[in-house]
């Protein structure tokens, strides 16, 4: 009864001590945001971009300055004190991109395009959440939030790469195709008698949604897309290169030449239903 008196005494003392910290945390750090200069003035922008990382200010409390651009609808606030949150976290989430994929068998090719895609990934999801202004313990515990995300990231990411495994399962198994069986898609099949065919697989969802803009300004339309959109869905419908030739072409993975593609023929159809009969009466 004494040890376990002893114990709970403890406990309580070490939920009063965290508490504790956490009010003092979340104290100092309201003190810190209300101390900055006034929003969008020389002063205010100094202390944002701060380079030296000693004095910078806390990412908690530019969470709350990037909402605050948001809430005063200044995009190209909100974009460049993004920009330093984003080169802030760029060093510890391009080492941690790179070091969970140590576990994965992978080509020194593969690694490299994974890590790309990870990271990517990673960028995409911490902006949505920064974005969400109801996620309010980004504004108290920076580092807390983003190692969940990166965990929520890499198994998305290797669900979709058909890497992921059920760890409780008994057969372990993929929720998708392993990228290498997709791939083998692009192989020449060999014939007993030494002939070989390549097998000609159309994107059918592609070819729908291509032929949905399809007219005869779609050229002009594709020459006024983002340059990173530009190229893929040029060479994959006019000039009829693969995927896989287009991600080699481009140096980037395939599944990132499929989500531009997507991208891409999104904008064409938004253009074409919102100016298209003004453009071609």
């Amino acid at each position: 009864m004494e040890v376990l008196g002893f114990v709970e005494q403890k406990l309580a003392q070490f939920e009063e001590d965290t508490d504790s910290g956490l009010i003092g945390r979340r104290i100092g750090l309201a003190n810190v945001y209300q101390a900055l200069p006034e929003y969008g003035t020389i002063e205010f922008w100094e202390m944002i971009e701060e380079p030296n990382i000693k004095a910078a200010l806390p990412l908690e409390v530019l969470v709350r300055c990037f909402r605050l651009a948001i809430t005063l609808k200044d995009d190209p606030g909100r974009n460049r004190i993004m920009e330093m949150i984003l080169r802030r976290s760029q060093t510890s989430n391009d080492y941690w991109s790179r070091q969970v994929l140590n576990r994965v068998h992978l080509t020194s090719e593969q690694r490299c395009m994974f890590a790309y895609d990870l990271y990517a990934d990673l960028c995409e999801r911490v902006l949505r959440a920064l974005m969400d202004s109801k996620r309010l313990f980004w504004e108290e515990n920076f580092q807390h939030c983003l190692y969940y995300e990166r965990k929520h990231v890499y198994q998305a990411f290797m669900t979709r790469e058909g890497r992921w495994c059920n760890q409780h399962a008994n057969d372990a198994v993929t929720r998708r195709v392993p990228q290498s069986l997709i791939g083998s898609l692009d192989q020449p099949v060999q014939h007993a008698n030494g002939e070989s065919w390549e097998m000609d697989i159309e994107d059918e969802k592609a070819q729908q949604a291509l032929l949905s803009v399809e007219q005869p300004g779609l050229p002009l339309l594709i020459l006024n897309l983002p340059e990173k959109l530009k190229p893929v869905i040029w060479l994959i419908f006019l000039e009829g290169k693969t995927e896989k030739h287009v991600a080699n072409l481009l140096g980037v993975s395939e599944r990132t030449v499929r989500n531009r593609l997507h991208k891409a023929l999104n904008l064409l159809r938004t253009v074409i239903e919102t100016e298209g009969k003004t453009i071609y009466g």
